[in-house]
């Protein structure tokens, strides 16, 4: 069966390239300032907060929350309320003219709570009114009659160990029959038979948080009635087609009425996956009710309790191992804190299996995973998905069996970790593109990692320093999750400037440059000459969700189609302008074109595409990838999950104070195999990036919640968040480019797995620098706040010696 036309571009583009050297390239890999960054550091671009102020006579569109995290809801009286000064319209469930559910992947969160309440931020009415402060005013005059029940915020109370079996409870979601949403489970090898072979076995318990995205924007959304009966949505969104699809839903319009832009945003970190669909449809009902513009504008508070989290985990591993450190098998159960909806739940479960033995040569596994319903704020999709937890318990394993053995915790990691030829635990063949040994062993450098670890093992006195590794690997885009495609396009003007188009949204971490640098460098011409437009359901095409690392990967491969057909018929006009021997020889270095073996005569860019006008040569260019299919087997958890991984390495260097225990970062190295690296200064940004949310996530960050399910951190003030303070002295990023033939140039995804080894090795240097075996073992939660590293060091009498 032959090739796709798109899948033989790619390639070719690879081993034309795969050998060339980054000096060579003019764009690719090099320190391009980003399309946008002048307008950003003005202050020009447009949020979508920014657009209330052109409306003519909004309305707003207040959520009235619920009072209770779990309880029937046995009447509604919304009289009082609408019949406050300036509301226009009281929303109910009864009023969604569609279907009542705004769900991501399954049907189970309504967007108006209808029968029951889950949790505190389930929405049981709207209110729209001429003003915000009379919106809020009024939902207090909302009046439910509820039906507590008991509340649920520990998974344990619903699940339990040895079987991850079901307990009976007062279900929260009776509708299912149950309240373990999905599971998932890997059987390899024989697991027993590794057991009693093995010279060590290591087995401890896991607990991992509830992390806020905490993105700068706080969700807004925009609708306006159109003269059809359509509307057109404004909103704070990762994905507007998946929000369009959702708000389609609600209000039973088919797609094409239904227009969704999504403006400049202000961070999403997954948060703006899902949210979006659900504020979008809010200010959707409004303005098909009203007849007016409506907007949605959460504080600060509303979001936090609104929006979806990072999954907590609670996890017990085994590691087996012979003498020389050698894995023989792991062994593990996994329960994940859906919270009240599934929202993104079964793909970030799913994440969590596949990669839940690490980067790593596993011979035997048997891994349970059960994802579980408590009553909190839903867990959903946050950068890395699934993966920073059970890297962080395999992780900590890592040390703790390298500590047993006495070995050196790099060691241990290069005797197992996988190299070209391997195969993962799933059984998939690695046969080139894996560069994990490569980054461990360049981290290890960059560190002065052997130095430093023997001399804070001998260091004394209060102020303990410590230094901890962790490695891991990352599946690239969505996987066997869905359809996993890409699409842009690129439109040369009249002029030579160019257009450009994808659904694939830029949430400021600037991954659209990648791919105007894969353009340029296809075309041949400056970054400079390129427009990006912001993505719209009605003109950009469906490039997929913004999700997954997929943006470089995925929507490079698509751009790197569009741009090498355009240059295909570029350089044939160009050939036979010039007279160059063959279209392979035309040169384009705009604003000069010319043949290779005579620069002196040439023409430019602009006469160029003039011609290209007079001769009838299309100026318009869609390109389309789709990845290579995945595979997986429910019954063993094998198969191909993702076409290609990114593989990284990190070593932290911690302060800990034996007397407060507070922990600082002093120093951190990041070395990650992408590939290729395409878009130099991004990269080198979020590897920065990646590392302080990840240190927030390890040392600071959790929601915290009241015996009834009540949110007690609700604002930046309560729930702390890194600052210019806490940032280490440095943080190196360096990579590794292994390449992958599938890959723009080579190409692999940095966003989501920037994040993931961030915390396991932060946690393993302040097990190093408390200095004791025993104190390791209770290193196995995060985040390591001062109280808890104080207690693990009060428990050992560490605060004595």
């Amino acid at each position: 069966m032959s090739k796709p036309e798109y899948v033989e571009i790619v390639e070719k583009i690879f081993n034309e390239t795969r050998s060339k050297p980054t000096k060579d390239f003019k764009y690719i890999g090099k320190h391009v300032v980003r399309w946008d960054a002048i307008s950003k550091v003005t202050g020009k671009p447009i949020f979508t907060a920014d657009l209330i102020n052109l409306l003519k006579n909004p309305v707003f569109v207040y959520s009235v929350r619920s009072k209770y995290a779990h309880a029937l809801i046995k009447g509604i009286d919304v009289s009082e309320a609408a019949n406050y000064p300036g509301v226009i319209k009281v929303i109910t469930s009864r009023d969604i003219p569609g279907i009542n559910d705004v769900g991501y992947v399954l049907p189970d969160q309504p967007l108006i709570a209808d029968r029951k309440v889950r949790y505190i931020g389930d929405t049981v009415a709207l209110i729209v009114a001429e003003s915000l402060e009379n919106a809020r005013d009024a939902g207090e005059r909302v009046h439910v009659d509820y039906e507590p029940l008991e509340v649920y915020l520990d998974p344990l109370q619903i699940i339990e160990w040895n079987g991850l079996k079901e307990k009976p409870h007062t279900l929260i979601h009776d509708e299912r029959g149950s309240d373990v949403l999905t599971r998932y489970k890997i059987r390899v090898g024989d697991v027993e038979k590794a057991f009693k072979e093995a010279s060590v076995i290591v087995e401890n318990e896991y607990r991992t948080p509830m992390q806020e995205h905490a993105y700068l924007e706080p969700e807004v959304a925009i609708a306006i009635p159109e003269p059809d009966g359509g509307v057109t949505i404004y909103a704070k969104t990762q994905c507007p087609f998946d929000t369009r699809r959702a708000v389609s839903n609600v209000l039973g319009l088919p797609f094409n009425m239904v227009r969704v832009i999504a403006p400049a945003l202000g961070g999403g970190f997954g948060g703006a996956e899902d949210v979006g669909n659900e504020i979008a449809a809010k200010a959707a009902l409004a303005a098909l009710y009203t007849k007016k513009p409506a907007v949605v504008l959460h504080t600060r508070e509303e979001s936090i309790i609104g929006h979806t989290k990072r999954h907590p985990i609670i996890a017990r591993y085994k590691h087996a191992a012979r003498r020389d450190g050698t894995l023989l098998g792991v062994e593990a159960e996994i329960i994940l804190d859906k919270g009240a909806y599934a929202s993104l739940g079964p793909f970030v479960a799913w994440r969590a299996i596949v990669h839940s033995t690490g980067p790593y040569r596993v011979p035997n596994a048997k891994i349970d995973l059960a994802a579980v319903y408590t009553n909190k704020v839903p867990g959903g999709a946050f950068r890395g998905f699934g993966n920073p937890q059970v890297t962080f318990a395999v992780e900590r394993q890592m040390d703790i069996l390298a500590e047993e053995l006495g070995l050196d915790p790099v060691e241990i990691r290069l005797r197992n970790a996988l190299r070209p030829g391997d195969r993962t635990v799933h059984g998939q063949l690695l046969d080139h593109g894996v560069g994990l040994v490569d980054a461990i062993k360049k981290a290890v450098e960059l560190s002065g990692w052997y130095e430093k670890r023997k001399l804070y093992s001998e260091a004394k006195g209060t102020i303990r320093r410590g230094i901890g590794i962790a490695v891991f690997y990352h599946g690239n885009s969505i996987g066997a999750e869905g359809a996993d495609y890409s699409s842009v396009t690129l439109i040369i003007q009249r002029d030579g400037s160019i257009i450009f188009r994808t659904g694939l949204t830029d949430m400021g971490q600037g991954s659209i440059q990648g791919l105007i640098n894969i353009a340029a460098e296809i075309l041949g011409v400056p970054p400079s000459y390129f427009k990006v437009e912001l993505p719209d359901t009605a003109s950009t095409p469906d490039a997929g969700p913004t999700v997954a690392s997929r943006s470089t990967a995925m929507g490079g491969n698509a751009t790197l189609v569009a741009a090498y057909k355009l240059r295909k018929r570029l350089n044939e006009l160009a050939s036979s302008m010039l007279g160059c021997s063959s279209p392979d020889d035309v040169v384009i270095d705009a604003p000069k074109v010319y043949c290779r073996d005579d620069p002196e005569h040439y023409i430019t860019w602009r006469e160029l595409v003039e011609q290209s006008f007079w001769k009838g040569v299309p100026l318009q260019e869609f390109g389309y990838y789709r990845a290579p299919p995945a595979e997986w087997h429910e019954e063993t958890g094998t198969g191909q999950p993702y076409f290609t991984y990114t593989f990284g390495a990190i070593v932290s260097d911690v302060e800990v104070d034996l007397e407060t225990g507070v922990v600082r970062v002093k120093d951190a190295v990041t070395v990650y195999d992408i590939g290729r690296v395409i878009n130099r200064t991004g990269a080198e940004h979020h590897g920065v990036g990646g590392y302080i949310q990840g240190m927030g996530y390890a040392l600071m960050e959790d929601t915290y919640y009241s015996p009834e399910g009540h949110v007690y951190n609700t604002n930046l003030s309560t729930y702390h968040i890194p600052t210019g303070l806490d940032i280490p002295e440095r943080i190196l990023v360096d990579f590794v480019e292994a390449g992958y033939i599938r890959g723009p140039f080579g190409a692999k995804g940095l966003g989501e797995p920037s994040i993931v080894g961030i915390a396991p090795s932060i946690a393993n240097a302040v097990a190093h620098a408390l200095g004791s075996k025993d104190a390791n073992r209770d290193v196995n939660r995060i985040p390591l706040t001062p109280d808890t590293v104080f207690s693990i060091i009060k428990k050992h009498g560490l605060n004595r010696r």
